[in-house]
């Protein structure tokens, strides 16, 4: 707690301490294999323990569980457990598990991961295990402010078959779920895994539903999933963040390494007022404090988009900039492959290529048959 009485409470985005399938052998997991478990963190974490509350999205299981036959599946897109020694060190104490990656390898990975974070004494929100006493919520208590976490994942069902093991974002639910929890918090803070990848604005939909979730009684609403930044806003004394970009991970675009953390102060009384840090993840994949000169594009950015949020917009016109994201990111995705050929395993790469080939055939598949369904 702060001299003035008030909390601190850090955001971060999106956290894969593993090796993405682009950057497979050199990624974020690579890395830790190589540096050990508190190298992703060096540049950040002595700014990260000054917060009182250290808030991001875990977008990975830490376990070496691999139910799959496939050996590429022990190193893509999971953490070793050592990995959460560098969570704890960096300050970290709580973490939403509501995203679209954490059922990608099992429950059995999930539960391994709930007991590794909560032997470390980190909180985790978004998942629901009612047999193991698991629940959505989680409350932190600072002096005598109580500030309890909610945590979604908005996004569509991806990498699995099973019924979600996560809390899934149906709107009614959530403003149910902010009104119980707020009757015995002074805050209420909600984590979003929703929106569209690589776009740097939410839709106009997402604007409605952030305010009306403050309308409900949360005063912080923490956007996670398109992996960059996104504009901030002061709504009815509340704060959303609708994208906090990433944070650990092992894009290459310059556009999806520019961070920041997204610093809070809370009063009992007194709302909130934020600031951000700006943050950049280096060619190590290691998000870097950036000195307050260095920093000022990141920050004047997030208020040039920011200034944007009033002029959102939704339906076919914002799914038109979605798919051209999706095909831009799509080309950058092949000269990577190509610029980094010789660093790949020669089994992987060829997988990846016959993957590929075969998705496009399937995406071609599936125009025709939508043209020829018009015609008749």
């Amino acid at each position: 707690m702060q001299a003035n009485g008030k909390i601190v409470l850090l955001a971060v985005g999106d956290i894969m301490l593993g090796d993405t399938p682009h950057s497979y052998g050199f990624g974020v997991g690579s890395q830790i294999k190589k540096h050990g478990p508190l190298f992703p963190f060096e540049g950040c974490a002595k700014e990260l323990r000054r917060g009182d509350i250290v808030f991001g999205n875990l977008e990975v299981v830490l376990s070496r569980f691999n139910s799959s036959k496939d050996p590429f599946d022990e190193i893509v897109l999971r953490a070793q457990p050592e990995s959460a020694a560098g969570l704890s060190a960096a300050g970290f104490n709580v973490l939403s598990l509501a995203n679209n990656h954490i059922m990608q390898h099992g429950k059995t990975a999930i539960e391994e991961t709930l007991d590794i974070l909560e032997a470390r004494n980190i909180l985790s929100i978004g998942m629901n295990l009612p047999e193991r006493g698991v629940t959505n919520s989680a409350v932190v208590e600072k002096g005598n402010i109580r500030i309890g976490f909610l945590g979604y994942n908005m996004r569509p069902l991806q990498y699995f078959k099973d019924p979600p093991l996560y809390v899934e974002g149906n709107p009614e639910a959530i403003r149910r779920d902010i009104l119980s929890l707020k009757g015995s918090c002074d805050l209420v803070v909600v984590s979003l895994h929703w929106g569209d990848e690589f776009v740097d604005h939410p839709s106009a939909e997402q604007v409605g539903l952030a305010r009306s979730f403050i309308d409900a009684g949360a005063k912080v609403i923490l956007g996670h999933h398109p992996h960059i930044l996104q504009g901030i806003e002061k709504y009815k004394g509340g704060v959303i963040a609708y994208s906090l970009g990433n944070f650990v991970f092992d894009f290459w675009q310059w556009r999806l390494r520019d961070s920041m953390i997204l610093r809070i102060e809370i009063g009992k009384d007194s709302g909130v007022d934020f600031d951000i840090i700006p943050v950049r993840i280096n060619q190590k994949h290691q998000p870097i404090i950036i000195d307050p000169k260095d920093g000022s594009d990141i920050k004047n950015h997030v208020e040039q988009i920011s200034r944007k949020i009033e002029e959102a917009i939704g339906g076919a016109e914002y799914r038109d900039i979605v798919t051209k994201a999706t095909r831009d990111y799509r080309r950058q995705v092949y000269r990577h492959y190509l610029l980094n050929i010789y660093r790949y395993d020669p089994g992987f790469l060829m997988r990846n290529v016959y993957g590929a080939i075969r998705r496009r055939i399937s995406r071609r598949g599936n125009r025709r048959s939508a043209d020829f369904g018009a015609k008749i």
